[in-house]
């Protein structure tokens, strides 16, 4: 009775695990079209490069911050999803991924993923910014 148990809870496991890697390759794609996105408005503002322009950076701007919000909403996604996996993880004889966690969070040379992640959104804002700057003041200096 107890192996069965055991059986039922390591396939509940087994489908969360699998639900956080589905969850990871959609996070991947959507980033992989932000950044496509985030190039074709560089292209085009490279071509124009004009006060007209300005409209194309604000939308960059704000495709950016929208962005940013799908991370912050997968973070949080994923990291309910952790929880649920570690908790089954505890009924479990072993617990790779509480482990794993563990072993990170003592690791200081780890950085959170989702910092790293971020960095691009937040870089091609800054470039955002300086392109508005750089075309207002050749207009208008």
């Amino acid at each position: 009775m107890a192996e069965d148990k055991t059986e039922i809870i390591l396939a509940q496991w087994q489908t969360c695990v699998e639900m956080a890697n589905s969850v990871s390759q959609r996070r991947d794609a959507m980033n992989n079209i932000f950044i496509t996105l985030n190039l074709a408005i560089i292209a085009a503002v490279s071509i124009t490069w004009n006060i007209k322009s300005l409209f194309i950076l604000v939308a960059g701007i704000v495709v950016c911050a929208i962005w940013l919000l799908f991370i912050r909403n997968y973070k949080l996604l994923n990291a309910e999803k952790f929880n649920v996996i570690n908790t089954i993880e505890k009924r479990l004889p072993v617990t790779p991924f509480n482990d794993e966690w563990e072993k990170l969070k003592n690791n200081k040379k780890y950085i959170d993923g989702t910092k790293l992640e971020r960095t691009l959104p937040i870089m091609f804002i800054i470039l955002y910014g300086v392109a508005v700057v750089t075309i207002v003041y050749m207009k208008f200096c």
